[in-house]
This record gives C-alpha cells, sequence and structure tokens, in this order.
C-alpha cells in the first residue's frame, strides 16, 4: 500500500533583503529543507532600497519569495512621528499576513529575528504556531531590549536564540524567556566555502610574503572598524609588512560611514596598509586570501556567521571574548579570544600568530574540524526538522 507524506507549509517572515549573515543563513535553512516534507514561503521588506540579493537567490531556487512593506524596527522610527508610522506599517503588514496565512493555509510561521514583529502578531490572530528566531543582543537603546525580551515570549510557541549568550540575554531581560527559549546554532555549507584561489591577494596586490589580517561585516558602529584600525595601527609598528583588510557595505542611507571609515585609516597612516572594500559576494575567494581572521565587534555578536564561513576556510580566528564567539572558538586550540574593549590584547594576539606561521595552520584546520562536527548545515536543519514536526503535531500554538 503506498503512503504519502503530507507537506506541510512554512511562513518565513525576515527584515532584510541582502546577503548578510542572517540573510545567508536563511537561505541555507531553506534550500535544505526536506521539500517533499516542508514547503517554504519568504516574506521579505521593501521598505528600503535593498538590492535584492536574497530574493534573488531563493527565486533561483525556486523558493516562493513575497515583497512586503514590512514594519521592521529600526533606528529613524524611534521619534515621535516616526513612531505614527510604524504603527501604520504595523498594522497594514499584519493585515496582508493574516491574509497570507489564510490563503497558504500556512501550519507554522517562523519570525527570523526580533526586528520583524508583524509575522508574530498575524500567527496569533490566525491561532497559528509560531517561532521566534532570535539572532540578536539588544544592548542599546535598553527600553528595546526590555520590550522585546517581554513581548517574544508572549507571542510565540518556541523561541529559539542562536547561542546560550543569547538565550541568557533574552532571560535576564524577562524570566517568561527561561520556559519558552532552546538554541539550535546555525550551520552552514562547508562544500561551499572551499577555494584554493589567489585571485583577491592579486587584485589587492598583496604579496605572497606579506601577511594578511583581514575582518568581514556591515560596517556599523558596533562591528568594530574603527577598533580594528586602532589594532591594525598597534601591530603596524612592529610588522609594516603585514596588510589589513575590511570587507563590509553599509546599511542603506549610511553610505557616510564608509567614506568616513575610509578618513579615519588616513588619519592613522594606514592608507597604503589597510584595503577597505565594500561589500563582495565572493566570501569565500576573500577569506582564502587572508592569513588571520579577526572578529573585532565591541559589542556582543549573537552568532556571527563570518566566524563559521572562516573556519570553514580553516583560517585561525581572532574575537572579543563576548557573544557567541565564545561558543565558536576555542581559546588556543582554534584561534584566541581576546578581552574586549583592549586594542593592545588583540594586537598581542594578532602578533603571536603572525610569529607561529605553523600554529596559524594548525589553528585553522582544527576549526574546519570543529565546525564539521559542531555547526553542520545538516545538524542544523535536522533540529528545526524536529522542532517543526513537534510543533505541527501540537494542537495549542501558545501554551
Amino acid at each position: 500500500m503506498l503512503s504519502f507524506k503530507k507537506t506541510h507549509t512554512i511562513l518565513y517572515v525576515h527584515s532584510s533583503d541582502e546577503m548578510y549573515g542572517t540573510d545567508r543563513i536563511l537561505l541555507e535553512l531553506v534550500k535544505q529543507l526536506d521539500k517533499q516534507q516542508f514547503q517554504a514561503i519568504v516574506v521579505l521588506p521593501n521598505d528600503i532600497p535593498y538590492q535584492g540579493l536574497l530574493s534573488k537567490a531563493l527565486q533561483e531556487h525556486n523558493i516562493k519569495t513575497i515583497h512586503l512593506n514590512l514594519a521592521i524596527l529600526r533606528r529613524k522610527y524611534f521619534t515621535p512621528l516616526g513612531f505614527l508610522v510604524y504603527l501604520f506599517r504595523l498594522s497594514t503588514s499584519t493585515v496582508a499576513l493574516v491574509r497570507l496565512i489564510q490563503q497558504e493555509s500556512i501550519q507554522i510561521v517562523h519570525s527570523f529575528t526580533a526586528a520583524v514583529i508583524p509575522g508574530a502578531i498575524a500567527a496569533y490572530i490566525t491561532r497559528q504556531p509560531h517561532i521566534w528566531h532570535v539572532h540578536e543582543i539588544i544592548i542599546h537603546p535598553r527600553f528595546l531590549w526590555r520590550f522585546t525580551s517581554w513581548l517574544i515570549p508572549r507571542l510565540s510557541k518556541q523561541v529559539v536564540a542562536v547561542s546560550e549568550p543569547t538565550r541568557k540575554h533574552l532571560c535576564t531581560g524577562n524570566q517568561l524567556n527561561e520556559k519558552k527559549a532552546i538554541v539550535i546554532h546555525n550551520g552552514i555549507d562547508v562544500s561551499n566555502c572551499a577555494s584554493v584561489s589567489q585571485e583577491v591577494r592579486e587584485e589587492w596586490q598583496v604579496r605572497p610574503e606579506q601577511p594578511l589580517v583581514g575582518m568581514i561585516g556591515r560596517v556599523s558602529h558596533w562591528k568594530g572598524q574603527q577598533y580594528f584600525l586602532q589594532v591594525a595601527n598597534i601591530v603596524k609598528q612592529k610588522n609594516p609588512q603585514v596588510r589589513f583588510a575590511l570587507v563590509g557595505g553599509t546599511f542603506p542611507g549610511q553610505e557616510h560611514l564608509l567614506e568616513e571609515l575610509k578618513a579615519f585609516a588616513s588619519q592613522l597612516n594606514l592608507s597604503s596598509s589597510a584595503i577597505i572594500s565594500n561589500f563582495r559576494s565572493d566570501i569565500p575567494l576573500v577569506l582564502e586570501a587572508y592569513d588571520i581572521f579577526v572578529l573585532p565587534s565591541t559589542l556582543p555578536d549573537p552568532f556571527p556567521t563570518v566566524i563559521l564561513e572562516a573556519m570553514a576556510a580553516s583560517k585561525p580566528v581572532i574575537a572579543n571574548a563576548h557573544g557567541g564567539s565564545v561558543e565558536m572558538v576555542v581559546h588556543q586550540v582554534t584561534g584566541l579570544l581576546v578581552e574586549p574593549d583592549s586594542p593592545e590584547l588583540m594586537a598581542n594576539a594578532i602578533q603571536q600568530l603572525l610569529d607561529n606561521p605553523d600554529e596559524r595552520v594548525t589553528m585553522g584546520k582544527r576549526g574546519r574540524e570543529r565546525l564539521i562536527s559542531h555547526f553542520s548545515i545538516q545538524s542544523c536543519v535536522d533540529k528545526w526538522t524536529h522542532l517543526y514536526e513537534s510543533l505541527i503535531s501540537t494542537t495549542s500554538p501558545y501554551n
């Protein structure tokens, strides 16, 4: 007798249409789901002029994608007029999502970041199970941390944090998260990260004998680009041959930050030593060019995907010891963890690896092994599949 597996439809509501860490994690998850068991529909915002890189990639994999004028928590709404605009967008996008849930017979709503609220409200109205997938550790503004920590467990059947520090921060904000929040680490497809090309070093005119120390991340006040340049300035004093690279674009409307970063590099006399590049899609090639990868985030980064990519490229990782980095990097084994807000200590860590090329190679190999054993995409997808199955079989969507 033939048996047929029922396909369950999951609605993913996301807060951007770019190709940074969280965007790539969403893409990999919906690509790897068992298509005979789950159908993914992804809703993306069009409230600002995105490049549309995520939606293009989703469509290339035949994943249904819908654009809406979603209400996304952004700093521009933190004014009296901005708050009114946000409330209007929140109401209209919630109504649109309610209709979509009903039309598509959605069985689970998966809000992919804490910044997107309409999906949670729409799921509550339609009485469908809701998962809030938290990729953020909100430090400032404090009221936003308190508000989201209060709201998230009340509008979710399950809260999923990307790391234990992220879960603990939610629980500190509101104790109800102790009952609702679990941790599922993000994973990446290692096969997509392998590269042996020296194309980027040639493009940047970095000679083989010149060590290249680099970071990757959207230019912002907390990702640590200026901090990294301060560290580079210290390292350069003993190692004038070392080159430094910063790769990452800006949020739409903040293009001036990239020019300010270049001006800061010039002020430190690093213009000839530091390569400052806008967003690039060829991250595996960039990582292959690096000898040492650095994550200099000045605030806790919940679970930086770029560290996983650096591990996949067999690069040693130096990171400030806060946020998800402490779960990803094994100190003195796959890289080095440094006390935050200590440029001298980070410079010393870089110096340690510059002085020991064999140690760099060994740490990089161990990092790739750790990625395969702890943070593979298959392990991540298996955990999500189990969670989806358990929610579909549960009668009550919120208790």
